[in-house]
């Protein structure tokens, strides 16, 4: 290989290796593909653990839509985003969320849903600040 060929090989491998640096910062592609439920809550909770918030909520909302019809999907997709709202310090987003969901399993049958959502919610729920009033 010659050594321009090979100068070219070690930009082009540093820039592949970058590509998604530049790409996850922020950025929100116009349409999410074809995935599963659960692929697109995993997918969710990669991006929210590498801090890019924007693409999380972008892959819980739609879970939300594409699996609206799901209602454990559904509870779980809406408290990832109560969660990161919170983590956001966003409460006015947050609570609503967080009603709703506890609202699900109030208007359910006991036992038809995982109940850790139900408890999670419950302390979110409680960590909102409220405003005093005076």
């Amino acid at each position: 290989m010659s050594k321009n060929l090979k100068s070219v090989a070690s930009v082009f491998s540093a820039v592949l290796f970058l590509m998604p640096l530049f790409f996850s910062c922020g950025s929100v592609p116009e349409e999410i593909p074809e995935m599963t439920s659960q692929e697109l809550i995993q997918n969710g909770q990669a991006n929210f653990e590498s801090g890019n918030y924007r693409l999380a909520l972008a892959y819980y909302n739609t879970a939300v839509e594409r699996f609206s019809d799901w209602t454990d999907v559904y509870i779980e997709a809406r408290y990832e985003i109560g969660h990161i709202y919170m983590k956001q310090k966003k409460y006015s987003l947050a609570e609503p969320v967080f009603t709703e969901i506890l609202d699900i399993y109030r208007n359910s049958r006991p036992g038809l849903y995982p109940a850790a959502y139900k408890k999670l919610s419950e302390i979110e729920l409680a960590k909102i600040p409220h405003k005093k009033q005076g």
